[in-house]
């Protein structure tokens, strides 16, 4: 497999692992803090669909794929 890595080459080797996560991580803050950008969210049908879709879940028992309250596979 991989030879042993002395402890220089390890250190090297975070350092060249982690500093590109740091960076991006320090530039989404500063944009976020600084600059008032706002936090990105995951697009939802809640919004706009939330109490069907509660209400389509009470109604049928939360089965999936299901359509018009019966349930799958009778």
């Amino acid at each position: 497999m991989s030879s042993k890595l002395t402890p220089q080459a390890r250190r090297w080797r975070t350092i060249m692992f982690t500093l590109p996560i740091i960076g991006a991580t320090s530039f989404v803050l500063y944009k976020r803090l600084i600059l008032g950008e706002p936090r990105r969210t995951l697009p939802t049908d809640l919004d706009r669909h939330g109490n069907e879709k509660v209400a389509t879940i009470l109604t049928t028992g939360g089965a999936k794929g299901d359509k018009g309250g019966r349930p799958v596979g009778a």
